[in-house]
């Protein structure tokens, strides 16, 4: 966290904003911030409901453990973006456009049918579905793109939060693990639960 935060300083204390390739670029960071940063949040608070539900102390341990990292990864979000919202319009206001851009109902869907859903079938959708394809999809080339465009606190708070999201698919492999050791009647539900998150 402090390597994280120094590097968040030294790009404020720089005039990083000054170095950006392509003003277009901040575009694209306003969309990030209005559509993931929310989407972490709401991992956070599922994963946090989710862990209450379960008797067995090691599923409740890995929903803490990803409901803090989620959390986190939303602080380093905001913190990494919030320097941009000193110069430029449309960061103030993330949280609030998250529920009227028409672009991101359907993330925001995703997200609040998966909290709505049962224990067993959050995970799966969230720490399976979700981390694999978008996590893998969106930090990665993104990421890179930062770095193209010179914003170094943007690859910072990705790769911080990257190194994550491999713990977080292992947690949505042992849940599906765990479903399929139990009976083999949970096979169908499963593979239906499948069909219908990650594709």
């Amino acid at each position: 966290e402090k390597k994280l935060y120094a590097i968040f300083d030294a790009f404020a204390q720089n005039n990083g904003q000054m170095n950006i390739s392509d003003p277009r670029y901040l575009n694209a960071i306003k969309v990030f911030l209005t559509a993931v940063t929310p989407l972490e949040y709401q991992a956070y608070q599922g994963y946090s409901h989710v862990g209450r539900q379960f008797s067995g102390i090691g599923a409740r341990i890995a929903c803490q453990m990803q409901s803090i990292d989620e959390l986190r990864h939303v602080q380093t979000q905001v913190h990494a973006m919030s320097h941009y919202n000193k110069f430029f319009n449309g960061f103030q206001d993330w949280s609030h456009m998250h529920d009227r851009v028409w672009y991101l109902s359907v993330p925001k869907s995703f997200f609040e049918d998966a909290r709505a859903a049962g224990p067993f079938e959050f995970l799966l959708a969230i720490s399976f579905s979700f981390e694999y394809v978008l996590t893998n999809l969106l930090f990665v080339p993104f990421m890179s793109g930062a770095a193209y465009n010179g914003d170094m606190a943007t690859v910072t708070f990705g790769f911080s939060s990257q190194s994550d999201e491999a713990r977080h698919m292992t947690l949505g492999l042992e849940v599906i693990k765990f479903l399929l050791e139990q009976h083999e009647d949970n096979v169908p539900i499963v593979q239906q639960w499948i069909d219908k998150w990650f594709w």
